[in-house]
C-alpha cells in the first residue's frame, strides 16, 4: 500500500511539474529572466525522474548526478532570494517558513544522496516518499 502511495503521488506530482517544464521550456530560451526558482524546479524534476527511474531499476549508483545540479540552481535562487529578485507566488509574506521549509527539503537530499551511496534501497525509497510531501506541501502553500 505504501509504495502505490509512493508511486501515485510521484508520477502525480511529476507529471504535473512534467507539463510545466514542457510549457515553460521554450520561455528560458526566449527569455534571459526566467525565475531561478524556476530553473531549480526543472533541475528538481530531472533528478526526481531519475531517481523514480532508479528506484524502480534498483540502480542507486545513478541517483546523485543530477542533484548537483538542484544544488547548483538553489545557489542561484539563494542569491536571488537574497536580493529580494523573488516574489512567492502565494503566501509571500510567509518567506521565512518558505526558506525553513526549503532547508529542511535540501536536508533531506542529503540524507537521500547518503542512503543511496550506502545502497539503502529501502531508506531512499522512505526518504522519497518523505521528500515528494514535501513537495506538494510547499506547492500547496506557496504556488498553488
Amino acid at each position: 500500500m505504501k509504495k502505490s502511495v509512493l508511486t501515485a503521488v510521484a508520477l502525480s506530482v511529476l507529471g504535473f511539474a512534467s507539463m510545466v517544464h514542457a510549457e515553460e521550456a521554450g520561455t528560458q530560451a526566449l527569455s534571459p529572466n526566467v525565475s531561478p526558482v524556476k530553473i531549480e524546479m526543472r533541475a528538481l524534476n530531472d533528478a526526481f525522474l531519475n531517481l523514480i527511474d532508479s528506484l524502480i531499476l534498483n540502480t542507486p549508483d545513478l541517483i546523485e548526478e543530477p542533484f548537483h545540479k538542484v544544488h547548483e540552481a538553489r545557489a542561484n535562487t539563494e542569491k536571488a532570494l537574497e536580493k529580494g529578485e523573488i516574489r512567492l507566488p502565494k503566501n509571500s509574506a510567509k518567506i521565512k517558513q518558505f526558506l525553513k521549509m526549503d532547508e529542511e527539503f535540501h536536508n533531506k537530499l542529503e540524507t537521500l544522496i547518503e542512503a543511496a551511496d550506502k545502497k539503502d534501497m529501502k531508506a531512499v525509497q522512505d526518504i522519497t516518499q518523505k521528500l515528494m510531501n514535501a513537495c506538494v506541501q510547499c506547492h500547496t502553500k506557496f504556488r498553488n
